[in-house]
Order: C-alpha cells, then sequence, then structure tokens
C-alpha cells in the first residue's frame, strides 16, 4: 500500500518555481505551433506568470498579479492582436502547466484531498490572473474608443465652429445688398402699378429673391448670433404646406411626379421661413431621389398627436444603405456629384432650434424623412428656442 505524504505548500510553491522555466518554454512552442496568428510574448512576461502561481500558493500576490495583468495587457494591445488570440493563449497556458506539473505531482503520492486543494487553489490563480487580464484590456479598449468618440466630436463641431464663422461673414457680405435689392423691387413695384406685364416680371423676380433669401438664411442658421428674422409665431400647417408645394410644383409636373398630401390640420408654433426652408429641401431630395423610376411618387403626410407634429416625406426612390443613413445629417456629406453637403445638415440645424428631430429611414420599397416638432405656445417657443 503506497503511502501518502501531507500537503506542503512551500515545497509545491518550489517545484512551480523549478518548472517555470520549462514551462514557459513549452508554452511559447505551443503558441507558435497551435495558432493561425504569432503571439511572440516576451519570455520575461511568459515565465513571471507561472512564478506568481507558485508565489500564490504561499503568500498574497493579488497586487502583483494585477500589475502583471495590466503590463501584460498593454503589451499585448499594443501589439493589436484579436482578443480571441489573447484567450487562446491563456488557454494553451492551462493545459501545458498541468501537463508538466501533474507528473511531478504524483511522484508524492499526495491524498486526492490534498490533490484537490492545489488544483483548485491554482486553478483560482489562474482565472484570477485571466479576469484581470481581460479587465485591463477591455478598460484599454474603452479608453480608446472615448478617444475616438472625443475625436469625432471635436471634428463635428469644428465643421460647424467654420460653417459659423463663414455664416457670419455672409450675414455682412450678402444681407445688406440683398435688402436694399428688396427695397428697389418695392419700389419699382409701387410705381408702375398700371403696367400688367412689369407687374409679372416683378413678382417672378419678387419670388426668386425670396427663394435667394430662404437658403441665405438657412445657412445662416448655423452662425451662433440669432437671425433678426427668427421669429417663433403661429402657423397653420396646412397653409404652410400649400405654400411650399407652390414652391415645388413646376419641378413636379416638369418631371412627371405623383404628388399625395395627407394632411392632419394642425397651428403650430414655429419659425415659418425656417420650417419651409426645411419642407422644400427635403421635397427637392426626395425629387432628386427618383429621377431614375418609371412610376415616381412622393407622398407627404402631416399627423399631430400628444403634443407633437410629425411630418414625413416619402418616396419610392433607391434605397440609401445603412452606413450612409448614419452620416447624411453630417456638414459637407454628400452623394450628389455637384452637392455641397450643408442641405441635411441646414434642416437638422434648423429642427434643432425647435427643439424637434428629425430622421431617415429607408428601405427597398421607399425612403422616408420624418420630422417631429413640439407644439408650443408662442412664449414656451420662445423661451425654448433662447429668444426670451
Amino acid at each position: 500500500m503506497v503511502e501518502t505524504v501531507r500537503l506542503n505548500l512551500a515545497n509545491v510553491s518550489r517545484k512551480i518555481l523549478d518548472l517555470a522555466p520549462r514551462i514557459t518554454t513549452i508554452w511559447m512552442r505551443e503558441i507558435v505551433r497551435s495558432m493561425e496568428i504569432p503571439v511572440k510574448i516576451p519570455r520575461d512576461f511568459a515565465e513571471k506568470r507561472t512564478v506568481l502561481l507558485a508565489r500564490y500558493l504561499v503568500e498574497n500576490v493579488d497586487q502583483d498579479m494585477q500589475n502583471w495583468a495590466l503590463d501584460m495587457g498593454e503589451w499585448l494591445r499594443s501589439q493589436e492582436f484579436p482578443f480571441s488570440s489573447i484567450l487562446r493563449t491563456y488557454q494553451l497556458y492551462r493545459n501545458v502547466f498541468w501537463r508538466e506539473l501533474h507528473p511531478e505531482l504524483q511522484q508524492w503520492s499526495l491524498s486526492p484531498q490534498d490533490m484537490h486543494y492545489l488544483e483548485r487553489e491554482l486553478g483560482k490563480a489562474m482565472d484570477e490572473s485571466v479576469f484581470w487580464a481581460v479587465y485591463h484590456f477591455e478598460q484599454m479598449i474603452n479608453k480608446e474608443l472615448v478617444q475616438k468618440e472625443e475625436t469625432i466630436s471635436y471634428l463635428h463641431n469644428d465643421k460647424l465652429t467654420m460653417l459659423g464663422k463663414i455664416a457670419a461673414n455672409m450675414a455682412h457680405e450678402l444681407r445688406n445688398p440683398l435688402c436694399a435689392i428688396e427695397g428697389f423691387l418695392k419700389l419699382i413695384s409701387e410705381s408702375t402699378q398700371e403696367q400688367a406685364q412689369l407687374q409679372t416680371y416683378i413678382q417672378v423676380v419678387m419670388h426668386e429673391f425670396e427663394n435667394l433669401h430662404r437658403q441665405i438664411t438657412g445657412f445662416l442658421s448655423f452662425s451662433k448670433k440669432p437671425i433678426l428674422d427668427e421669429i417663433f409665431k403661429t402657423v397653420q400647417v396646412e397653409q404652410l404646406l400649400d405654400e411650399v408645394e407652390t414652391l415645388i410644383t413646376p419641378r413636379l409636373v416638369g418631371e412627371n411626379i405623383r404628388f399625395a398630401k395627407q394632411i392632419h390640420p394642425c397651428a403650430l408654433t414655429c419659425y415659418e421661413e425656417g420650417l419651409k426652408q426645411v419642407v422644400v429641401n427635403l421635397l427637392n431630395n426626395a425629387i432628386d431621389a427618383v429621377q431614375n423610376r418609371t412610376d415616381k411618387y412622393i407622398h407627404v403626410i402631416a399627423t399631430a398627436s400628444d403634443g407633437w407634429l410629425y411630418l414625413s416625406v416619402e418616396n419610392n426612390g433607391e434605397m440609401i444603405p445603412p452606413e450612409i443613413v448614419e452620416i447624411l445629417f453630417q456638414p459637407f456629406f454628400t452623394t450628389k456629384q455637384n452637392g455641397t453637403g450643408i442641405g441635411l445638415s441646414i434642416c437638422k440645424n434648423i429642427i434643432d432650434k425647435h427643439n424637434g428631430t428629425i430622421h431617415c429611414d429607408s428601405n427597398e420599397n421607399r425612403t422616408r424623412f420624418v420630422v417631429s416638432l413640439p407644439i408650443l405656445s408662442p412664449e414656451e417657443a420662445v423661451q425654448a428656442a433662447g429668444f426670451s
């Protein structure tokens, strides 16, 4: 009958320390042999893991283990190894460790209880090291993601700042001469009341002038300074959409597009010219989107519910890929050959000033832009928009 030996943790610890160089060599060889991606771990990092396991049996090495996991994690991250490869290296280590240690322990004829105790304690130490390695690796990944998000946010804000500066300059360079043009047009109109043909020409010029004024005002919405005519007032949604339809009817007729409206009568407190600019922009984009369709249609729906107006502009153009939908409203992004990439940015900026939202969803059958606006009293709208 074989006599069992009483467990001596110090002896086991020393035995593991003696085996550390051999375990490290075999482990590193297994990594090269078993993994598709070569992970060459520095030998001092690799061997320290076994040393820590040996010390774990006779002393408290929690902090040393965390420090090792942090150093190891930083090195692995610097090499840009896939996370699956990192976990695979730990799995290979566990296999090598027990394959080398078990025969040595069997020579001591330890009792089953002692063997179980050793396997449990050393297994716990291995699990702790994996936990801290994964924890530190995850912290580094999250830190990198936060830094990337901050960079993206900075670049986005930088674009908006640049647009604001351009807008402020435009306010000085364009608004004054436009006001002079408008004034003289009105004087000419008043002095030629009896000339019907000339009055028709003047009305066309005034109509185009208003379109130009609306475009410039929309661009000026990027400026942090309030626009002088950015006044919130109560308007009838149905009337506003009728006026917008009048503006885009020539394009609808000229390009043979079926146009339908479904409007729920509703009063809305808003910046009227700005909201017209949004709807005109969305409709012009919809007209551009259906160019390659045989049967072209655009559908505008406006409904009110629970204090909100929901306005959608839908078309049957080609599907917008999800990755494009995500960045549609970024300044200067465009898929059009001659586009500026600021149209939808202006729309979003105007809707933001109304404390509303705008989003797009697209599939193979239709593309829809949905604007959600709060229906507020004039005082509430002015206060919310920052013009109190």
